[in-house]
């Protein structure tokens, strides 16, 4: 983590940047609906998204994963070095290379007043795992055996996997894998996401749609209470607005400052900025089932015709740095030697020749309304100019672009991976493999190859073998080209200097328990 440190600006990039952005539109959030805090017991956050649900299991985005954190548990939780402790399991022992038995904590109560035990966990785990159910959060779990789990009594419970899986343990650690409570999971059916029952720190006291999640302290937690009485999640997309309500005082924390304002959070007495690495890659993806990206030369002369280093230094700056691959490169199976599309618009126009597009096409992105993607579109559109490429770009609300992801309704698209785990097997299977077509795997990969390598990389307990594995996964990838790498990320979190406690997570999901205020 770095705080403070100052930078030499980069003149070209930076003159970009701005005669970009002053391009674009931006929109400001208002102060309508704004709750100013009374000293000492009430933090608010900057959201860089509204909120999608608070059901854990349907989660698909970053934003409601760090609600959900502070509303529920997990069996365990990840640690700051990116191990895994005790959460609401005691502990656990491996029966043998397929079975896990945790002992769970007695006494922990959820914010309806009923007592956590193994059903819970039970129900959570079938629940998400129904394919039926179609919950997103499916498929990071999907190596549990649903059938074969076995309560022992309320604080014991066995929970086996399909084949040998040695990164179980962080799996059951993702945010996905969060506990819900069985009775109001029941009676609320699909409302459960408006209704949420954890026995995380905070509960939901209000949740005004497209504006803002209040939480109140759970005083019962089974660490203890809360530092302070409430928590509230402001959902603002635009990047300039958060910074400058971090820097008036209207919130208290402002998750992805903006490179442009960097500087400014470090040099202000008043905000304390802190930096540090992220396990997320930004991408940009070709759906591989529609014209003209079905066609891997076009893909791949795309993948040619770019500046990536420009297009990373410029839309993202000091918060990215460029991407050398298919996963982030702080996951220990990254492959440094992955074939790279170096920029060559010989070898471009030659790839559109062959496949019928001498003459260029017209495409459109879609993407969210984020600024770094809009500038980086733009770059982009400029660049594929060279080729004969039309490039239109169509911005959307996140929650509806997330689902036009998922339907396979664009061409071209821009979004981000966080591995929040840590392990390969998350950096790549949820992406790339077919059974998550319209969850993770927003390019629509479908490679029986990949597949097979992927399943492997599930099941071997052996680490040099699965650094193998995932080594050679990536390799297929950069040759079958579903996504163009842009940089890997690097997060900047800004806070008031008066709060005490605040740790950033390497997963982006800070968590407020241990949260407060300077006496």
């Amino acid at each position: 983590m770095i705080a403070h440190k100052k930078r030499s600006p980069r003149s070209l990039p930076a003159l970009a940047l701005a005669a970009l952005t002053a391009s674009l539109v931006l929109f400001s959030c208002g102060s309508s609906g704004r709750e100013q805090a009374s000293a000492g017991n009430h933090i608010i956050v900057a959201n860089f998204a509204e909120t999608q649900t608070m059901d854990p299991r349907a989660v698909e985005d970053i934003a409601s994963h760090w609600i959900n954190n502070q509303i529920y548990d997990g069996l365990v939780q990840r640690t700051d070095d990116r191990g895994v402790q005790p959460a609401l399991a005691e502990s656990w022992t491996f029966l043998d290379d397929r079975t896990l038995e945790f002992q769970l904590r007695q006494g922990v109560l959820f914010h309806n007043g009923a007592e956590f035990t193994a059903r819970d966990v039970q129900y959570t785990l079938e629940t998400l795992l129904d394919p039926e159910a179609g919950f997103a959060g499916r498929s990071r779990l999907a190596m549990i055996d649903v059938a074969g789990i076995e309560v022992i009594d309320d604080y014991t419970i066995r929970i086996p996997t399909r084949e040998p899986f040695a990164a179980i343990l962080t799996y059951l650690a993702h945010s996905s894998a969060l506990i819900i409570n069985k009775a109001a999971a029941e009676e609320e059916g699909r409302n459960f996401g408006a209704n949420p029952v954890g026995t995380g720190p905070f509960k939901l006291s209000r949740w005004d749609r497209g504006t803002a999640v209040h939480l109140e302290r759970f005083d019962q937690h089974w660490r203890g209470p809360a530092q302070v009485e409430k928590l509230t999640f402001r959902g603002i997309p635009e990047d300039s607005s958060r910074t400058i309500e971090l820097e008036t005082g209207g919130v208290h924390v402002a998750q992805r400052i903006p490179e442009t304002d960097l500087r400014r959070i470090r040099e202000n007495s008043d905000t304390v900025l802190h930096e540090y690495a992220a396990m997320r890659l930004n991408y940009i993806l070709f759906n591989t089932q529609r014209p003209p990206f079905d066609d891997l030369r076009v893909r791949q002369a795309i993948s040619y015709a770019l500046d990536t280093d420009l297009l990373a230094q410029v839309a993202y700056g000091d918060s990215g740095i460029p991407a050398r691959g298919y996963m982030n490169s702080s996951i220990w199976a990254f492959n440094p030697d992955v074939y790279r599309y170096d920029q060559n618009l010989e070898k471009a126009r030659q790839l559109l020749e062959q496949a019928g597009y001498g003459d260029g096409f017209t495409v459109t992105m879609t993407i969210d309304d984020n600024p770094a993607r809009r500038t980086l579109a733009e770059i982009l559109g400029n660049q594929l100019r060279e080729l004969g490429i039309t490039m239109s770009i169509e911005i959307m609300e996140w929650g509806a672009y997330l689902q036009r992801t998922a339907a396979g309704e664009h061409q071209m698209a821009q979004l981000a991976w966080l591995a929040s785990t840590g392990d390969p097997h998350h950096a790549l299977y949820p992406n790339y493999h077919s059974r998550n077509i319209g969850a993770a795997n927003r390019s629509h990969t479908n490679l029986p190859e990949l597949d097979a390598l992927l399943q492997a990389g599930v099941t071997e307990g052996d680490t040099e073998a699965r650094l193998q594995i995932y080594r050679e996964a990536q390799e297929i990838i950069a040759r079958h080209a579903p996504i163009i790498p842009v940089s890997d990320d690097r997060e900047a979190v800004g806070i008031r200097a008066n709060l005490r406690g605040f740790i950033p997570s390497p997963s982006g999901y800070h968590l407020f328990h241990g949260v407060g205020f300077a006496e």
